[in-house]
């Protein structure tokens, strides 16, 4: 229902839940970005139970999903997706400064993960630009509203490096910062990439030509 079709991984801290908000690009407008399940993971969830809790999310979905995961608060995380998930795994690293498009590769056990950097400053208005173009669709229901209002809610301050967003004590972002992610990844260009290698992946490997005695003179 979605090209493509995407889960953006919020990884809560000790106070906040882990988020996974499934959506995607349009397949009828392409400068459109639809916003279907937002969920909260269960508290006290760490590393590969928390992989697993988003993995049930994924099979709704027939494991058809590119996740983007924040890894900014817990880097060793990223091996546990890439162990659930393989190359469909795309890292974000959320911090004070970042234009979403530069990246490295990160070493995950059995083999490697691209993680981009991204202010959260930008994230966040890449979003409002977004929803002030009326480019953002929303599945209605109590969630969603929750998401929005976590947004709406944000604080700002305006200091000499710019804009910064903050949440009001005792409130949180997660499903809203969720949202953000999800739309970034959709409008991505290296998007086109990130397909490609998470289908290499699942294309069946050859079968080794059987030898046959036929062959030996």
């Amino acid at each position: 229902m979605f090209k493509p079709l995407v889960i953006a991984h919020d990884v809560g801290r000790t106070r906040d839940r882990s988020t996974a908000v499934v959506g995607g690009g349009s397949p009828f407008q392409a400068t459109v970005t639809g916003l279907l399940e937002f969920e909260e993971l269960p508290q006290g969830l760490y590393g590969s139970a928390r992989a697993s809790a988003l993995a049930t999310v994924d099979r709704h979905y027939n494991s058809n999903a590119l996740i983007v995961a924040d890894l900014s608060n817990d880097p060793s995380y990223g091996e546990c997706l890439y162990d659930t998930f393989g190359p469909r795994v795309i890292g974000l690293h959320i911090c004070p400064h970042g234009d979403g498009m530069n990246f490295e590769w990160r070493p995950v056990g059995r083999g490697s993960m691209l993680v981009y950097r991204i202010g959260r400053t930008r994230l966040i208005e890449q979003f409002h630009s977004q929803l002030a173009t009326d480019s953002v669709r929303w599945a209605k229901g109590p969630m969603s509203e929750k998401a929005f209002g976590q947004l709406a809610d944000l604080q700002t301050e305006m200091r000499e490096s710019g804009t910064v967003y903050s949440t009001l004590p005792g409130h949180h972002d997660d499903l809203g910062i969720s949202c953000c992610m999800l739309a970034w990844a959709t409008r991505h260009p290296h998007q086109p990439s990130w397909l490609n290698r998470a289908l290499a992946d699942r294309m069946p490997r050859p079968r080794p030509a059987k030898i046959s005695g036929l062959a030996w003179t």
